[in-house]
Parts: structure tokens; sequence; C-alpha cells
């Protein structure tokens, strides 16, 4: 393949997968600024409800990025059964994974929120939010598994229209739940939690729908319906290796809300507006790696390893400008965005030029980074991924974040911390890519 075909083939999975993922943190987004008019509380409640479920469904996460690697190498090799029986497979992991996450969250809500630093009010009112909102997980990995199928078998559209079905859904809902409007009750903060639910319920429902009753999902539809060790076993080994690699990163996340909750709910508040903005930057780079990853695995499972290298090459480049762009539109927009975000003189001052800066020249390293993770994923190069980001989460990560809080740091400590963790993956993520490159 020559190099525009290769970059005709990345636009056309990328595209629609960066719409869609970015459309999740700008739902984000909007949720956090609506919440944010209740006062520092509420916003520190869903702050805290935000990084628990967010490290609890990243643990899951291999129901799409282990789904799309397995389903993208038999894709690859014409196997269009084992496509549709793999997903199958992830959908009984989702459901069961699902109710077992729900019935433990429910019950152990508070105590959740008291080990991630809340105060009394805070852990009280995050609680009744936290309860509600974690009702939804069987159908947010359904949906998780989902979006895994379609990426593998190169389609990033149909998760595009669905993406957007969700989130809007959950956006007109929260901003009528929460503020009481278009004849809805006014809940607050758990109009948030009674928004998601039910919007994750319509996508999940719709999601299962367009397998078993589109057109285009026909063929993958002649498959067994018994669950099988066959299936099972890859999914688990890809699974444990992503589970415990994403647990590690959403684990030093966490870590990092739990500090910030410890410096008082101005740095927590201050903290998450940055956290945001990271995430809105990851979601849409990370639209790249869903295209690098299935055709990775696609090119892989046919046996064109050159033109999966060669594609690799591009599609990191593309990450990096990219973030180039991230970049330069936050350090340009910074009012507008804390002004966008809160009318907090305190969390505007804690949130400084210089922090601004930082999570700024942050952004063309993480394309890179974040690019580079779908690669060496689609490769099945797992079990390197979930090494070194044990040892840079545990080893670098969480040292800076802890000592931020015993010297007084405050919230440049914690940016700090990220920024030396993206490094570090950088570092490892680039190595590994070289050593592969070399074997293609």
């Amino acid at each position: 393949m020559t190099t525009s075909q290769i970059l005709k083939e990345i636009l056309r999975l990328a595209i629609p997968a960066m719409l869609a993922l970015a459309s999740t943190p700008l739902l984000s987004i909007g949720e956090t600024a609506m919440i944010g008019r209740l006062g520092a509380e509420p916003l520190a409640a869903r702050a805290i409800g935000a990084a628990l479920t967010g490290a609890i469904y990243w643990v899951f996460a291999f129901l799409t990025f282990g789904s799309t690697t397995l389903i993208g190498h038999h894709y690859g090799a014409g196997d269009v059964k084992a496509c549709g029986e793999t997903y199958l497979h992830g959908l009984f992991l989702a459901v069961i994974g699902g109710a077992a996450i729900a019935a433990v969250c429910i019950v152990f809500a508070p105590e959740l929120y008291r080990l991630m630093g809340a105060d009394d009010k805070v852990a009280e009112l995050g609680a009744r939010y936290f309860r509600v909102y974690i009702a939804g997980a069987p159908c947010t990995l359904i949906m998780l598994a989902s979006v895994g199928f379609f990426r593998g078998v190169q389609n990033t559209r149909t998760p595009m229209v669905l993406a957007f079905f969700t989130n809007g859904l959950q956006l007109i809902l929260g901003y009528g739940l929460i503020y009481g409007h278009f004849g809805l009750p006014r809940l607050e903060l758990l109009g948030a939690a009674v928004a998601a639910v039910i919007a994750q319920s319509a996508g999940a429902l719709t999601y299962v729908g367009s397998f078993f009753l589109g057109r285009e999902t026909a063929p993958y539809r002649q498959i067994s319906s018994q669950i099988c060790k066959e299936r099972l076993v890859p999914l688990f080994r890809i699974g444990q290796d992503l589970a415990i690699r994403t647990g590690a990163l959403r684990g030093s996340l966490v870590f990092a809300t739990a500090t910030a909750a410890r410096m008082g709910a101005v740095t927590l508040s201050a903290y998450e507006i940055a956290f945001q903005l990271f995430m809105l930057c990851s979601e849409v780079i990370d639209g790249l790696a869903v295209a690098g990853q299935a055709l990775v695995a696609k090119y892989l499972g046919s046996g064109q390893r050159s033109t999966a290298f060669r594609m690799g090459k591009i599609v990191t480049a593309c990450g990096a400008v990219v973030g180039v762009g991230f970049a330069l539109f936050f350090l340009a927009t910074r009012e507008p965005i804390l002004q966008f975000f809160t009318s907090s003189t305190q969390v505007h001052a804690t949130l400084t030029f210089e922090l601004f800066v930082l999570v700024g020249l942050m952004q063309p390293f993480n394309g890179i980074v974040f690019v580079l993770d779908g690669l060496l994923i689609g490769a099945k190069d797992t079990r390197y991924l979930m090494w070194a980001m044990l040892a840079g989460g545990l080893g670098l990560f969480v040292p800076i974040a802890w000592l931020s809080l015993r010297q007084g740091w405050g919230l440049t400590g914690l940016l700090i911390g990220i920024s030396a963790l993206m490094a570090w993956r950088l570092l490892t993520n680039g190595y590994r890519f070289g050593t592969w490159r070399r074997s293609a």
C-alpha cells in the first residue's frame, strides 16, 4: 500500500472515532460546568464519583480494547464466525461483571468516598449520587464490549452515531434534572446520576439491537450461542494484562484525585478542571490510537507486518500534530476556559497561568503516547504495557503525588507528577515500538 492509501485508511477510522471519543469528555465538561454552579461540595462529590467510576470502568476497558484486537486479528484472517463469537463472549463478561460492580459499589459507596478523603458533607452527598450512577454499570460494560466489536470489524461510524445519541441524551436529561427544566423535577447532583443511568440503558439496548438486527452485521451472527473456553481464554489473557495496566493508570489518577481532595475543595475543583482538559485531549487523540489498533490487528491478522509498521509511523506523527494543536488552544484560551467551568476566584487563583502552560506543553507528548498505546495493544503486546505502567504509576507518580501532599506542593506537584508519568510512558512505549518495528 502507498502512504496516501494508508493515511486514507487511518482517517477513515480515526475521524469517526475521534468525534465519538470527544463527545464523552465534552459531556463530562458540560456536566461539570452545570454541577459547578451548584457549589463546591457538589462539584467535589462529582469529581470523586467520576474518579471512582473511571477507575472501575477502565479496569474493564479490555472489553473494548481486548475485543478490538482479537476481533481485528480474526477479521484480517477472514474468520467471520470468530468475530461474532468473541463479541458474544464479551457481552457475557459485561453482564456478569457489571452486575457485580453495581452490587459492591452500592453497598460500600460511603466507605469509598471516605477512602478518597472526602469530608462528611461531600461523602454524604456523593454516596447518594454514586449509588444511582453505578446502577448503570451492566449497561456501560455492554456498550464497551459493543464498541470493541465494531472497531474490530473496521467500523467506527456506528460507535460514533451511538456515542452522539447516548451522550446527547445524557446531557439534555442532565440539564433538565439538575435544574428542574423541561417539566422535570429539580434533583441537582442526583439528577446527573439519573440522567446517566437512563442514557446508558438506552445506549446498551441500541448497541445490542444493532448487532442482532442490523443488515451489515448479519454475517457475524452465524455463530454458536454457547459460552466456550476457546473464546473466553484469549479474552481473559489479554484482559488480565490490560486490566492490570489500566488499573495502574486509573489507580494513579484516582490517587491524584484523593490527594487533591485532602488539599481542600478549592484545590480539588482546580484539579478537576485541569483533569477534564487532559481527558478531552486524550479522548480525541485516542481516535488515532483506535485507528492504529484496529489497523495493526487487521494487518497482522492477514500477515502484512511491513504495512503495519509503516502505518504505525504515520499514525504516530498524526498524534503529535494533534497534540500540538491542543497545546496552542489551551494556552490561548485560559481565561475563557476558567470562566466556563467556574466563577470561583479561589479556583482561578489556584489554576495559575504557569500551570496552564504545563498542561499545554504535555499535549504533544501525550499525543505520541496514546497512539503508541493503541499500536502495541493491537499487536497483542499487552504484557509489556502492563509492567511498564506498573513501574511508572507505582514507582514514579504515586511517590510524587504523596510528596505533593506532605511537602505542601499543592496542585503544582500533582501536575508535575502526571507530566513525569507521561514522560515515562513516552520513553517505554517508544522503545518498545522501536524493537517491534525491527521485527516487522
